[in-house]
């Protein structure tokens, strides 16, 4: 029987056609089998940080921190003969505060904590101290906004408007026990205020006095961020769980 050179073209390019498949399905089992295999690999992975994070949680310090009392300190705003009232320009310059008092406690009944604040002064008016917080005390520290009767103004101005207030203080609250491998525990605390308002006297315009009411904002129990590490002494953080990336 004689094969046409038509049959034999044909049966040629289905051969090839069929190679061609065979190999596109062997290199997407391939791609297929190595993508899993690494997503095996990272959800591995990402189950060993889990587990060494967990177990870091159960060995941290336990500390509280939260914010008892905000007041207004007059400083030299007070020197002007009536002590709740102002007048801008003329006591622009005149220095006022507003202070934040911040409580920390050292929850645990057996363990010192290695505490460090920046941008707060203790009792003795030391700012941005690094102390021994033995077990079960607590110390007071404060967060203090000082700024001239025309920043405050500017504040107030800022809150009409609905706009951010420009002037603003900030600090945190850090803790670590003594050990390397560990966690650091972080509190950043800001304060932001609007302590005078204007008094609304049409018989003397630029008159400022206290504000009432709702006149201040920070988060009474600021929220804590951890950090986890391999080891503090050289730098080594604790990678991130891999989780969420896009495979």
């Amino acid at each position: 029987m004689t094969v046409s050179n038509t049959t034999v073209t044909a049966l040629t390019f289905a051969i090839a056609a069929l190679g061609t498949i065979v190999v596109a399905w062997q290199a997407y089992e391939t791609h297929r089998t190595t993508t899993l295999s690494h997503r095996t690999l990272e959800s591995n992975h990402s189950l060993a940080i889990d587990s060494a994070r967990a177990r870091l949680d159960q060995d941290a310090p336990r500390i509280d921190v939260y914010v008892e009392q905000v007041s207004v300190l007059l400083g030299d705003a007070g020197e002007t003969g009536t002590a709740s009232q102002w007048h801008l320009p003329a006591d622009a310059g005149r220095l006022l505060s507003v202070q934040a008092q911040v409580r920390v406690v050292n929850m645990m009944p057996y363990r010192t904590i290695h505490l460090t604040v920046s941008g707060l002064h203790d009792d003795a008016k030391r700012a941005d101290t690094e102390v021994l917080l033995v077990p079960s005390a607590s110390l007071a520290y404060y967060l203090t906004a000082t700024f001239t009767l025309a920043q405050w103004a500017q504040n107030w101005a800022a809150h009409d408007d609905g706009s951010a207030l420009p002037h603003t203080a900030g600090g945190r609250v850090v803790a670590m026990d003594d050990r390397d491998e560990g966690v650091v525990d972080t509190w950043p605390l800001h304060l932001a205020a609007r302590p005078i308002r204007p008094a609304g006297d049409e018989d003397q315009p630029g008159t400022w006095e206290l504000t009432g009411g709702n006149w201040f904002r920070i988060a009474i129990r600021p929220l804590r961020e951890r950090s986890y590490w391999i080891s503090q002494s050289r730098k080594i953080p604790m990678p991130e769980p891999s989780y969420d990336k896009p495979g």
